[in-house]
């Protein structure tokens, strides 16, 4: 039977209009300069299910190891459901974001992978809402973004330990705490130690802004709450404090608003709740925490005996080398190794010795000069505080060419308060094979003329298979 003609229009405008509506149909987006976001970056091969596992394992010991409040405590209700409301807000995936509070009195807060999120009273006594909930916003979106996964899954790609520099070692570390100091994540006393790079810090800036902005709070509390903290330390972040772990990208205020225009004026919540100030009061019942140390109670070593007595020789699968036999050992035969002398070392926090890991090269074609350029960029993303202390020189390594440079940063050392001067130097060698090994030696800038000895001993030993 014929159709009739008002069928047809009817027809072609039910198909008109779906067209319409699949053509508007937005396409997911995980990258806050291109508009809201609406999904999660791809972390390499990391799935969800295994950021939560290694989350929730941290979790459970970081609630060993600190004085996490009960949750019966009003602040513990308070900030579960403030989390609760900026979680409903996060994009992507549905992680189990959970939210407690750490009874220590320094200025932290911190993330772990999947979701578990904690925030220190420190912090809270010196916030109103309206910033409390900005940090946990901008928690919430180093989740979202999978900040930990994604610096994991580019080291992976080169095999390179993460977080020289006051963090974990990482290779060879196995277990719960391997995870985590794979990821530049590291338990110390009284809090967590993790160092977000400065672009992961934008995202994150970005994100949580549309996350709090969507919960009714202004996002610009975050961009107040970190100029009180700098003006609280005169600009200093060492230590495992807020700004230490979240270095300012230098123009937080311009990323927020750059996000805010996108979207309309909105009426937000600036007062603080009742519910916030009685829950506030009620840390005033709270014995002190302790205040957070560094990351170590380590200290300078006397250089003058720390290789006597006899060396050992490593066999790797893919190099052998030899080191102090006093020495601490810590690694395997198909992973990454790293060695130090006693009180060197502590927490996975590496003041004094040796790493040695290596890498295929990203295209097996490339000389050593590019490979050694893509090491350096790799290290320097997640240690961003190193700087330059002499330009890479070409050299010769038990007959293979080889590369090496010096950087300065900061040690795990502290003294009068205030980490000292660390030199880091790093050598590279080509395998026949195409695989890079490199060394990374690390002692406090006073003691590297003392530890240079020591260092170019072990380094002429190698023995490239």
């Amino acid at each position: 039977m014929p159709m009739n003609r008002t069928l047809r229009r009817q027809l072609a405008c039910i198909l008109v209009f779906t067209v319409t509506v699949f053509a508007a149909e937005p396409k997911p987006n995980d990258d806050p300069k291109k508009g809201r976001v609406t999904a999660n970056p791809s972390a390499g091969s990391f799935t969800f299910d295994q950021e939560i596992q290694i989350g929730q394992q941290g979790a459970r010991e970081v609630e060993k190891q600190m004085k996490v409040l009960p949750a019966d405590h009003p602040m513990s209700k308070f900030v579960a459901q403030l989390g609760a409301k900026l979680a409903s807000k996060a994009p992507g995936y549905a992680f189990p974001y959970t939210f407690k509070v750490v009874n220590e009195k320094s200025v932290n807060a911190f993330a772990l992978p999947g979701g578990p999120i904690f925030i220190h009273t420190g912090l809270i006594a010196d916030a109103d809402e309206d910033e409390v909930a900005g940090v946990m916003g901008h928690e919430i979106s180093h989740v979202v973004m999978r900040h930990s996964a994604r610096q994991q899954a580019r080291a992976m790609k080169a095999q390179l330990p993460l977080a020289i520099l006051g963090a974990a070692v990482g290779a060879g570390v196995g277990g719960m705490v391997g995870g985590l100091a794979q990821m530049g994540i590291s338990l110390t006393a009284g809090s967590v130690f993790m160092k977000y790079s400065r672009d992961a810090e934008v995202e994150a800036d970005m994100v949580g802004a549309q996350i709090i902005y969507d919960a009714g709070y202004d996002p610009q509390a975050v961009v107040t709450f970190f100029l009180k903290l700098k003006q609280q330390t005169g600009g200093q972040s060492s230590g495992p404090s807020f700004l230490a772990s979240h270095p300012d990208p230098g123009d937080r205020a311009k990323n927020i608003q750059s996000i805010l225009s996108r979207f309309p004026p909105k009426q937000y919540q600036t007062a603080n709740s009742p519910e916030f100030v009685a829950a506030k009061a009620s840390l005033a019942n709270l014995s002190a925490g302790t205040t957070a140390v560094p990351p170590t109670d380590l200290k300078r070593l006397n250089t003058a005996n720390l290789a006597t007595g006899n060396w050992k020789t490593y066999q790797h699968q893919a190099f052998t080398v030899s080191y102090p036999e006093s020495w601490q050992f810590d690694g395997g035969p198909s992973s990454g190794i790293s060695f130090w002398p006693n009180n060197g070392a502590a927490n996975g926090v590496i003041a004094y010795g040796t790493i040695i890991s290596g890498f295929q090269p990203r295209d097996k074609k490339k000389d050593l000069d590019v490979a050694f350029n893509d090491l350096q960029s790799d290290l320097r993303e997640s240690n961003p505080e190193l700087q330059v202390y002499s330009s890479p020189q070409a050299f010769t390594l038990n007959g293979r060419a080889a590369r090496k440079l010096d950087w300065s940063g900061n040690s795990a050392i502290r003294e009068n308060g205030a980490p000292i001067k660390e030199r880091v130097r790093l050598v590279a060698a080509q395998a026949k094979s195409g695989i890079v090994i490199y060394m990374v030696f690390v002692s406090p800038e006073p003691d590297m003329a003392a530890m240079s000895p020591i260092f170019d001993r072990i380094m002429n030993s190698l023995q490239l298979r």
